[in-house]
């Protein structure tokens, strides 16, 4: 049997290489990826599965079977089922933690009581280390402007606008989380706004989340969010003031991403925990989600 080929993302080129490598790995399964739990049995999905896997895994113990997902195999199992498996194991990414003084000039604060309300152990572990990762790529691209896409309650996106001081487009396809976004930016802005005054410190702006409801479709879509004009309303609070465009791009984003000079950045995309078809979306429309990315971190 082959050597089990370790895969990496040290490089741009080494990261494609694994990508393209997962994509080649599931192809042929995409029948049954793709298929909802009614269709498996509807559709008998189990009949494609090679005979010789069946009528051997069916003799298998449950705590051999348990084992698979970790790449285990028995010395008696056919080679095509353990070259299967081992080829499985070598495309899964690493869920080793990452060792964040590999960005040189990253920072981690621990978030105040204010912005971690709401959040739990891990979350906001997870807040932290992706906003300062965010304000650092922005820092090194002289970006003007985060978009938090799938922003949800507005967790990443308060941190970077508050803590961070950037502007930040919160967009999120449920209005209700919008409305939940402003109204939790609007409690940290009054704490905020008390503080200073009871510290005669001076007045300033503070930097509050814009927060757009729609589906992100297109780069062209996140290109105009960014360049919306914004508007303040009678509380003071920023909106867009343009609807969200969710029609299709002239040009697809490989065709004009290329043409773009990394000192000409004006966008850094962020998400944290992607769900549903988002993850997938952004990937279409932006082909460097991945190749720039930590925790979901993508800049265009």
């Amino acid at each position: 049997m082959a050597e089990e080929f370790k895969y990496s993302c040290n490089t741009a080129s080494e990261t494609l290489q694994w990508i393209h490598a997962i994509i080649n790995f599931i192809a042929p399964y995409r029948y049954f990826l793709d298929a909802h739990v009614v269709n498996f049995f509807k559709d008998r999905l189990w009949e494609p599965v090679d005979k010789e896997w069946m009528d051997c895994l069916r003799k298998e113990s449950v705590g051999n079977l348990l084992r698979i997902p970790s790449g285990v195999v028995q010395d008696h199992w056919p080679g095509s089922l353990k070259e299967f498996i081992l080829t499985l194991r070598s495309l899964s990414l690493s869920r080793e933690q990452a060792d964040f003084q590999e960005f040189s000039g990253m920072h981690i604060a621990s978030l105040n009581n204010v912005l971690a309300q709401g959040m739990n152990h891990k979350k906001k572990h997870e807040v932290e280390a992706l906003s300062a990762l965010v304000s650092l790529v922005a820092k090194q691209v002289g970006a003007r402007t985060v978009v938090d896409v799938g922003a949800g309650q507005g967790y990443l996106a308060q941190v970077l606008a508050f803590d961070y001081q950037l502007s930040v487009i919160a967009i999120d396809a449920c209005s209700h989380h919008g409305k939940i976004t402003d109204a939790r930016a609007e409690r940290i802005r009054k704490h905020y706004a008390a503080k200073m005054r009871k510290n005669c410190s001076e007045q300033r702006e503070f930097s509050v989340p814009k927060t757009v409801t729609c589906r992100v479709l297109s780069s062209d879509t996140l290109s105009a969010l960014s360049n919306s004009p914004v508007e303040n309303d009678h509380a003071g609070n920023q909106h867009l003031s343009q609807k969200c465009s969710v029609s299709q791009p002239s040009r697809l984003a490989e065709d004009i991403l290329p043409s773009r000079s990394y000192s000409d950045s004006t966008l850094v995309i962020a998400g944290l925990h992607a769900c549903g078809d988002l993850s997938v979306t952004m990937l279409r429309w932006v082909p460097y989600f991945i190749l720039c990315s930590f925790l979901n971190l993508m800049r265009w």
